[in-house]
């Protein structure tokens, strides 16, 4: 696969303010959308050593025995216990580190995905928990493009009036990945299916205004697929 170039990321997140903008109602939903997944999930993590892969020094108040914070941009871990500056591709850990992981905030997208997978594979303990969240191709918000449903194509994107350069996978290509190193997919939700669709005619606020439909559309099987952010809740399989 292509590289992403991993020191343009660095400086865009690193000369940011926030991650998630305020005055940015999509990205604002998308954070809503992680933060209300992990809240889930705190019995699985709670009492735990958690590597929180790309982090950019958000703990998303989860309340855990320990927590590894691993970015690329690192004035957003600075200061920060138990932070290191490095990329999910290429981890400084031992075999078998951690309890549990947690992959969120599209991070996979910066990464070649299997190479990623393959590390957060590696320091995950067995019967271990991955809760790894990405943008997908088969988003409505892609309907009509080249790249609907490809399996990994490199996109353009604009975020906060500056354009950088990600990666966009398939559902169907990352569960693939997971399937590889064995990891079982104990859960997965979908979010921004309906305004996906509605960005094509209306501004990205509107758009997600009408979001409240997306708790009807994720449960009819044909429609919640085309979701343009996915979260998967994983195990490592002794």
């Amino acid at each position: 696969m292509h590289n992403i170039n991993q020191n343009q990321i660095k400086d865009f997140y690193n000369n940011i303010d926030k991650i998630w903008d305020e005055n940015d109602a999509w990205h604002q939903y998308s954070n809503k959308a992680i933060s209300h997944y992990l809240k889930s999930k705190r019995d699985v993590l709670k009492n735990t050593v958690i590597l929180n892969a790309g982090s950019a020094g958000n703990s998303y108040g989860i309340a855990c025995r320990q927590m590894f914070h691993v970015d690329i941009a690192d004035k957003k871990i600075q200061g920060l216990e138990n932070s290191v500056v490095a990329s999910i591709e290429n981890l400084p850990f031992e075999n078998n580190s951690f309890d549990n992981i947690i992959c969120v905030g599209s991070v996979l997208n910066y990464c070649d995905a299997v190479a990623a997978i393959s590390e957060l594979y590696r320091v995950l303990k067995d019967n271990g928990n991955l809760i790894i969240e990405f943008e997908s191709s088969w988003g409505f918000e892609y309907l009509g493009q080249q790249v609907y449903k490809k399996e990994a194509s490199i996109i353009t994107t604009e975020y906060i009036e500056e354009k950088h350069t990600q990666w966009l996978y398939s559902h169907k290509y990352i569960y693939s990945i997971l399937k590889s190193y064995d990891f079982q997919i104990i859960d997965k939700q979908t979010f921004h299916i309906i305004d996906g669709l509605l960005s094509k005619v209306f501004v990205d606020k509107m758009a997600v205004s009408l979001n409240f439909i997306d708790k009807i559309i994720k449960e009819i099987p044909l429609l919640n697929q085309h979701g343009n952010n996915v979260i998967l809740h994983c195990l490592k399989k002794s």
